[in-house]
């Protein structure tokens, strides 16, 4: 497990972690929301309430988050009435937050027979040697013969597939379950990280997303579950350089849409200090979806981890990077994008995986 990146109770901070926010225009704009300015963040209380304060259930898509404000904007690359249709995003149901259950039934949590109805081509289609013969991408995984997904169901973004949340706790445990103590299999780069999860660190309730975690374990959940760490659109890792330009990165092309919007669904706040100030389960906030409809928290809520590392010489203290914003920043914005060492953990940080 990566070095822990701690959150205090009052006035956390993050050290090292720069926020770089690219606007419409080209620019670049200081606006005080780095990750390292995390004060009046609250830790995360295992056991929280699934509303989460200023949390609204799927499904009201009116809803604002309690004490947030709603930013509309002339956005050019705000997403459109007529969105594309959602594949296999959440449905509608308020999620439970009990600690490690799902009682409630999260969107994010469903079974493999609620997962995405979309139907892979058999172009983008992948092999599998569990008795299901070629299973979908969005299905990736063949379970007791028949092609499932471990995980989020996914959401079809261009040529690839997308997690529609953050992956959960209750999601990631059954990834733990699975590995036991078993490391074996990860990179050269990752042959320091002997455990996927800090014991010291309790779990936050099921339905929120699994944070705490390092690189190497973000990219070992993605691998287990038949997906992979978001990167290049096409295959492969995404350069730094590269990794807010949508006709090359997955996560930012979901996030903002072909015109790499900031926030295309009209609300800049979403779950950050401008709205809950805690982690909250996924999809609690409808109006914060990405350009494509389904696809839940890129602004917001947890920064995640993509496929994308300035080197593989250092192993553990490789930078690479995060994007999407987390709940201690002030706004969130699709062009957030943060630099940190391959073993940091924290609060803030999660994942979501892609297929394709």
């Amino acid at each position: 497990m990566g070095a822990s990146l701690s959150l205090l109770a009052a006035c956390a901070q993050i050290v090292g972690i720069t926020d770089t926010v690219v606007m419409d225009d080209g620019g670049s704009a200081d606006t005080g929301r780095a990750m390292s300015e995390a004060g009046g963040s609250e830790a995360s209380p295992a056991g929280g309430d699934s509303g989460a304060e200023g949390g609204n259930a799927v499904g009201q898509p009116d809803a604002v988050a309690e004490g947030g404000s709603t930013l509309v904007e002339s956005d050019a690359n705000a997403r459109p009435e007529t969105s594309p249709p959602r594949d296999g995003g959440v449905d509608g149901t308020s999620a439970d937050s009990s600690e490690g259950g799902d009682a409630g039934q999260s969107p994010a949590d469903a079974s493999p027979d609620q997962a995405s109805p979309v139907d892979a081509s058999p172009d983008q289609a992948t092999a599998d040697s569990g008795g299901c013969g070629t299973c979908p991408i969005d299905k990736p995984t063949c379970a007791a013969g028949q092609c499932t997904v471990r995980g989020p169901t996914m959401v079809q973004v261009d040529t690839f597939y997308i997690d529609s949340t953050e992956v959960t706790v209750a999601q990631y445990q059954q990834f733990l379950a699975a590995k036991g103590t078993d490391t074996s299999g990860q990179p050269s780069v990752c042959a320091w990280n002997n455990a996927y999860k800090d014991p010291t660190i309790p779990l936050n309730p099921g339905t929120w997303p699994m944070t705490s975690i390092d690189w190497c374990d973000a990219l070992a959940y993605c691998t287990w579950a038949g997906k992979h760490l978001c990167g290049k659109i096409g295959g492969g890792p995404i350069a730094s350089a590269d990794a807010l330009t949508a006709s090359a990165s997955q996560w930012f092309l979901a996030c903002g849409g072909p015109g790499g919007g900031t926030h295309p669904n009209n609300n800049a706040t979403c779950n950050s200090s401008g709205g809950t100030k805690t982690l909250a389960p996924v999809a609690t906030f409808p109006r914060c979806e990405g350009f494509y409809p389904g696809i839940f928290d890129m602004e917001g809520n947890a920064a995640e981890w993509v496929d994308s590392c300035d080197s593989t010489d250092a192993g553990a203290t490789d930078t690479c990077h995060l994007l999407g914003g987390s709940y201690i920043d002030n706004l969130s914005y699709c062009t957030e994008s943060f630099d940190e060492p391959r073993n940091t953990t924290a609060d803030p940080i999660g994942v979501r995986c892609c297929g394709g």
